[in-house]
């Protein structure tokens, strides 16, 4: 049976309805309503790019729209208005605002959290690879390229030296995000610089 899904505004949320999930956003934590790969809607909720809510076009069935961009819009007129006490107010109040702030503030904390420990991670592999004696270990330290445009996927390219995104000379990291388990997977399974950047999304991860 195939997947279906309704968004309904229910005032101060947004509610999002599978067959096997409900899931309502309230809408002063919603940062940005965009489009990404042609049909996914993507509801940033300011808590990094592994927390991002993302909703495949072609499983809405509630509300009825000619396409993403469409359906986003929808979603973008839902949260024009909010419901306090009875009252429709406007969701922007200074009130909200620094509600909205303050969840800001705590994804930005969540996204330091991330680093510090992608960090670590990096400097114990900078220091087993200074132990071999293979390669300078700041190699690892920030990644050359870095792509979010994926949902609940970050891919993190490393390249020894400035090169093209053709060539295969990456060593390319994955980042998943399923059901809030955070997994960390190198393209073929190890650190070599042996892959090409442009086919990161169909590459073996281990």
């Amino acid at each position: 049976m195939p997947t279906t899904m309704t968004i309904t505004d229910n005032g101060a949320s947004i509610k999002i309805q599978s067959v096997s999930q409900v899931r309502n956003i309230m809408k002063n934590q919603i940062i940005e309503v965009s489009v990404i790969k042609t049909n996914i809607i993507k509801i940033d909720i300011g808590q990094g790019a592994l927390q991002n809510v993302f909703i495949l076009f072609t499983e809405v069935t509630s509300p009825v729209t000619a396409d993403a961009g469409a359906l986003r819009d929808a979603i973008n007129d839902m949260m024009a208005n909010s419901v306090n006490s009875g009252t429709v107010v406007s969701s922007a109040t200074e009130a909200k605002q620094d509600t909205q702030i303050t969840r800001l503030e705590s994804g930005l904390t969540k996204q330091d959290t991330e680093i510090d420990r992608l960090t670590s991670i990096n400097n114990a592999i900078a220091a087993l690879l200074n132990l071999a004696g293979t390669i300078d270990g700041k190699l690892f330290y920030e990644p050359m390229m870095v792509d979010e445009s994926n949902p609940n996927i970050i891919y993190r390219g490393f390249a020894p030296i400035a090169t093209g995104l053709a060539n295969p000379s990456w060593a390319i990291l994955r980042v998943t995000n399923v059901t809030g388990v955070i997994s960390y997977q190198w393209a073929d399974g190890n650190k070599s610089f042996d892959n090409v950047w442009q086919d990161r999304e169909i590459l073996a991860y281990a």
